[in-house]
């Protein structure tokens, strides 16, 4: 794990301008992960107006949620390397078109669904799903297009914008989202998108360069669509529905297995083909696929106190959504001010030990957040706690994408950028999913015990347990005697306490274990090469540094 040295030239692939100022680029870039991203939290704080609006259901408002993230998640490989091969401006200017045309049927969906009978529930599920695909045409591209327009020595300050605008979409989605809702009909939660998709397409037409795998074949890898499609399909299904069915029903299992033999075959096919859709070859460098394990195992653990820790504010501390989203702004702007420090630093120092620092810090922040969370919490008393947390996530990740990316040839970065998001969204899933039923399971189990001292019928209790444990604590206060509902209300707050620090231990040791992965990184430094470069490179090979 010796620290090595190389020297690189600005980087250039075909049809690549190397005249386009790269931080212009960055900015547009920039506007539109942070409009996507916004997306995807702003709506959650919109489902109750939509949930009346729409006269929906409970299963219909949480596919409404979903339909977003399996589309999504289902398509970022496939489309990171389809921008490869066709050009990545191409595919990010079509998919921002998709998201834009998509969000303006969202807020048509109660009267497009009224004109052909299908309901407005279930058209604004299809059209949020259609919404995933033009996220999935956009978030690998942007990934792909910081590498190839930054030159190797300067793409972790980029990386550190790039984290940090990411990490204000997603905490300021909620704050925007209660803002729209409190004053104005849900559907502006996605008409807002319709106009920055439309600057953002202009932008990018001026602006971004247009770049392509020069060597890719224009002949479609249609298996590995295929049975990477299937297979993130299966389990990304499976984790969604895992709590509605029961993680060891025949259903889930099914999908899991599916899901797993769709995976293998997919690498399977993967190795035998001339031009595959995953370039396997970028698992030989070392940091990339260490990245990679950092990457999915930093989502799993810090995403997974995310939701947590927002049920708590609202349902626990009776936190409006806005004032739950400012609550969260400590840890946003942080991040915002540490990312780009960071990002540079691990051009010029490598990106080990500020893994190694960060996850490191992170862990101290959620265990610190751990011991400040109670029934008399308040804003104040976790602030410092979520502070350390964003210091740590803000150390984290611009070295973790830049370890990862840095070493990858442009030409076929977009097939990297596919891989790096589709890890890190397939570890958001994981967290949410398995870190979610362990709070629900674990606020049914603490429920029993605190009410143990209760003076409540033993078949009550029981029942009281079971909607704890199921998430349904406003049926609670239904089901119970009028005089008793303090005294059970505040066992079953006491008990989610308990189940959330229980849930935070997991974190914590899951970002210890991605600290000692960090390890295995190999702190390869680019320095800037000052000669001029060659009119015609030679085909890029995967570097070859000094050291291991």
């Amino acid at each position: 794990m010796s620290e090595s040295r190389t020297t690189d030239a600005p980087a250039r692939s075909a049809g690549t301008s190397q005249e386009r100022n790269p931080w212009l680029v960055l900015a547009v870039l920039a506007g539109a992960i942070f409009m996507l991203l916004l997306d995807t939290t702003i709506v959650n704080v919109a489902q109750v107006k939509i949930r009346e609006g729409l006269n929906a259901d409970l299963s219909e408002i949480q596919w409404i949620l979903d339909s977003y993230l399996l589309a999504f998640a289902v398509l970022l490989l496939s489309f990171g390397r389809l921008g490869d091969v066709f050009g990545r401006k191409r595919l990010f200017v079509v998919g921002m078109a998709i998201f834009a045309a998509a969000s303006g049927l969202c807020a048509a969906s109660s009267w497009f669904g009224d004109v052909t009978g299908i309901g407005g529930a279930n058209a604004l599920i299809a059209f949020r799903a259609l919404q995933g695909v033009g996220g999935a045409f956009m978030m690998p591209q942007t990934l792909s297009l910081i590498t190839v327009v930054f030159p190797p020595e300067r793409r972790g300050a980029a990386m550190g914008i790039w984290g940090s605008i990411t990490a204000l979409g997603a905490v300021f989605g909620p704050i925007i989202g209660g803002l729209i809702v409190t004053s104005y009909a849900w559907e502006w939660v996605f008409l807002i998108n319709v106009p920055v998709g439309i600057v953002g397409i202009i932008a990018a037409i001026m602006i971004v360069p247009e770049s392509r795998d020069p060597e890719a074949s224009t002949s479609l890898d249609w298996g590995g669509i295929l049975l990477s499609g299937a297979g993130i399909f299966a389990i990304v299904f499976a984790l969604i529905e895992g709590n509605r069915y029961g993680w060891t029903s025949p259903e889930i299992l099914s999908l899991l297995t599916a899901g797993t033999v769709f995976v293998a075959a997919f690498v399977w096919w993967e190795l035998r083909q001339r031009d595959p859709m995953m370039k396997v070859e970028l698992f030989k460098l070392r940091n990339f696929w260490a990245g990679n394990v950092i990457t999915g195992v930093m989502a799993f653990g810090m995403f997974g106190i995310f939701f947590p820790i927002t049920i708590f504010l609202q349902a626990i501390l009776g936190y409006t959504p806005i004032r739950a989203g400012l609550a969260l702004t400590p840890m946003a702007f942080t991040i915002m001010l540490v990312a780009p420090i960071a990002g540079r630093l691990s051009d010029t120092i490598g990106s080990r030990w500020l893994l190694v620092g960060g996850l490191s810090t992170a862990a101290t922040g959620v265990f610190f957040l751990t011991t400040r969370i109670n029934l008399d919490t308040t804003v104040w008393g976790i602030l410092p706690a979520l502070a350390v947390t964003g210091l740590g996530m803000g150390m984290t990740f611009p070295p973790m994408t830049n370890a990862a990316m840095k070493e990858v040839p442009p030409r076929i970065s977009g097939s990297a950028s596919g891989i790096v998001n589709t890890v890190r969204n397939l570890g958001q899933i994981l967290g949410i999913a398995i870190l979610g039923s362990a709070l629900q399971s674990w606020a049914g189990s603490y429920t029993a015990d605190e009410l143990a001292t209760v003076q409540l019928d033993p078949a009550l209790k029981a029942q009281v347990a079971e909607l704890a444990g199921e998430g349904r604590t406003e049926i609670i206060p239904t089901v119970v005697p009028a005089e008793q509902i303090p005294a059970v209300m505040q066992a079953v707050s006491q008990a989610f306490v308990d189940a959330m620090q229980s849930t935070f231990y997991v974190s914590i040791t899951v970002l210890v274990g991605a600290a000692v992965t960090a390890l295995l990184i190999r702190n390869v430094i680019i320095t800037e090469q000052r000669e001029a470069a060659p009119e015609s490179p030679p085909r890029e090979a995967l570097p070859q540094p000094i050291g291991k």
